[in-house]
């Protein structure tokens, strides 16, 4: 029976040999033809070659190799049986194609765009007032400004002028000492 599989290397050759002769008729179809497959709701054709054989077999070589080892001793009659499974599983995928036979691509997933994030203003936090915060603002420091105001504040000294009856108001009393003893000895006004 002829089977369409191209070959590259003398063991694809071997194998090609083998299925011709021990394949059934079923078989060879499947191999030729491809079979049925549904992928994302569209009818396709799954199609096996050497290539994706080959590389199935390398995968079942692995699993037989020993812990650790870098190679696996296989005997013929084993990669004949996984030549027969290959082909003849209908869920083990090779190279799929549309209908019309063309390679199938599978549908692009559309990146969603992204969106814009709303800026979120951080309203100011309020501080957590210490200790010493609470009692300055229940207490404020008396500074130079608190001094010169009760100075501003206070009721004003009186200076009589007693020869001439005038009024002379002094804001502190240094001042007003000053001005009493002008008035009193006639000395200038400062």
């Amino acid at each position: 029976m002829k089977i369409n599989l191209e070959t590259k290397t003398k063991e694809q050759e071997l194998i090609l040999h083998y299925l011709e002769e021990n394949a059934s008729e079923v078989l060879a179809d499947k191999i030729n033809n491809g079979t049925p497959y549904t992928k994302d709701g569209k009818e396709l054709i799954n199609k096996k070659d050497f290539e994706s054989f080959m590389k199935y077999a390398c995968d079942e070589a692995k699993k037989l190799a020993e812990k650790g080892a870098s190679y696996a001793c296989i005997e013929d009659a084993t990669v004949y049986q996984w030549a027969i499974h290959y082909f003849e599983e209908d869920t083990i995928l090779g190279t799929l194609y549309n209908q019309d036979g063309t390679l199938y691509e599978e549908p692009k997933k559309e990146i969603p765009k992204a969106t814009p994030k709303p800026v979120v203003k951080e309203e100011p936090k309020v501080k957590q007032l210490s200790l010493f915060d609470m009692i300055e603002q229940n207490f404020p420091p008396k500074d130079q400004q608190d001094v010169e105001e009760k100075a501003d504040t206070s009721p004003k000294n009186e200076v009589i002028d007693f020869e001439t009856g005038e009024v002379f108001e002094t804001p502190n009393e240094t001042d007003s000492t000053i001005a009493t003893l002008n008035a009193l000895f006639g000395g200038s006004q400062c």
